[in-house]
């Protein structure tokens, strides 16, 4: 017989560019390699600070790169699962639904006196059905 065997889940495949990264992981690291020569080399050239001084202050301005491209909460993107976590957070949690406004306004919405006889025309079907004396009276029978 032959098979061929299915990865479980391929959405969570991420193509790969250089070295097992991905082309954002990629991104990100050269983004923080960079931000971290700029710091060393504003520090030296510019403040004249040896390398002993600088050495953690580069290392910790270039954390925030280093997060984007390795940290993914709940399996999301950071820059997918941030928007989306301030909206939960600050956001409404109310849905306001703006159709019976619309029907109103139209006149498509039944009256009081028509929803009472669907009410009514529809427990009379029911009661008919149930073969009870107490559920309906003589006068119901058509």
């Amino acid at each position: 017989m032959l098979y061929a065997s299915v990865h479980k889940d391929l959405t969570k495949y991420k193509p790969k560019i250089i070295a097992g990264l991905s082309m954002r992981t990629l991104l990100c690291i050269v983004c923080a390699i960079g931000f971290s020569v700029l710091i060393g080399a504003y520090a030296w050239f510019v403040l004249g600070l040896d390398f002993d001084h600088f050495s953690y202050a580069a290392i910790i301005l270039s954390i925030p790169f280093w997060l984007l491209g390795f940290w993914e909460p709940e399996g999301m993107a950071l820059e997918k699962w941030l928007p989306l976590k301030l909206r939960h957070e600050f956001g409404t949690s109310q849905l306001k639904y703006s159709v019976r406004e619309r029907y109103e306004s139209e006149g498509l919405l039944p009256t009081q006196n028509e929803r009472n006889i669907h009410v009514n025309n529809e427990y009379r079907r029911f009661a008919k059905k149930q073969r009870a004396l107490e559920l309906w009276s003589p006068e119901d029978t058509d």
